[in-house]
């Protein structure tokens, strides 16, 4: 079944949303037909089915089932974005994992790379955030911050679990309750010994990933995958 994004206010039962063009193309390439009968999400826990309806050349959904799904625990990645493409890739596999909360980190060794994301960049990052929601069907997608000074974030309170994704780190918990995680990881080149320190202070405890050396997408997918397992673990023993 075809999932299609539709927007909160668009979706009532018995009523037909209008399909956004970015949409009706999706549509266009699959050769959809009148009638077809599809499942709706809008990114913030809703979930539904309909049938696609042709007017003219547009299409709308008229929604026959809807549900809220609950918040997922909280999980939030703060990772060092000294390269976008490859960051996209990390909001991607973020939304498939559950990551509630994403946040590029500017940090020493980001500062000056051309590369890095910024502010520019986030209405296309959250775009693409909303695509994994329908190739992934997790009903949230994650919320997508501006990007901030390590430093700056690092000053948050943190509610739950707190890591600093360390090669010098120990293990991960086995098993985790459904509690709030924070997960910070550095960026290519990791971070400086100062902020390593620094991240240590305000309570990140190390915890390493793996033996080998990875990179930043490679552990940030890797860190939001164990704290995943762990959950589940924690729930079915």
């Amino acid at each position: 079944m075809i999932r299609l994004l539709l927007e909160r206010e668009q979706a009532a039962i018995g009523q037909r949303g209008k399909v956004s063009e970015g949409e009706a193309h999706h549509l266009r390439v699959r050769r959809v037909r009148d009638g077809e009968v599809v499942s709706i999400r809008d990114g913030a826990g809703l979930v539904g089915t309909g049938h696609l309806v042709r007017v003219g050349r547009a299409w709308e959904v008229e929604v026959e089932t809807l549900e809220r799904r609950l918040a997922p625990p909280d999980l939030t990645l703060a990772v060092g974005s000294g390269d976008r493409e490859r960051f996209t890739w990390v909001v991607e596999k973020a939304v498939e994992l559950g990551v509630t909360t994403l946040v590029p980190l500017e940090t020493e060794h980001t500062a000056g790379v051309a590369t890095r994301v910024r502010p520019m960049h986030l209405a296309k990052l959250r775009r693409h955030a909303l695509e994994a929601v329908k190739q992934s069907g997790n009903p949230w997608t994650c919320a997508l911050e501006t990007p901030v000074g390590i430093d700056e974030f690092l000053k948050r309170e943190v509610a739950g679990q707190a890591w600093l994704a360390d090669a010098a780190g120990g293990p991960p918990p086995e098993q985790l309750s459904g509690g709030g995680c924070t997960i910070v990881v550095g960026p290519e080149g990791g971070l400086s010994e100062r902020e390593r320190v620094t991240a240590i202070e305000a309570g990140y405890a190390p915890v390493s990933l793996g033996p080998n050396l990875l990179r930043f997408e490679t552990a940030a997918v890797a860190a939001a995958a164990v704290v995943e397992a762990a959950r589940q673990r924690g729930i079915h023993g």
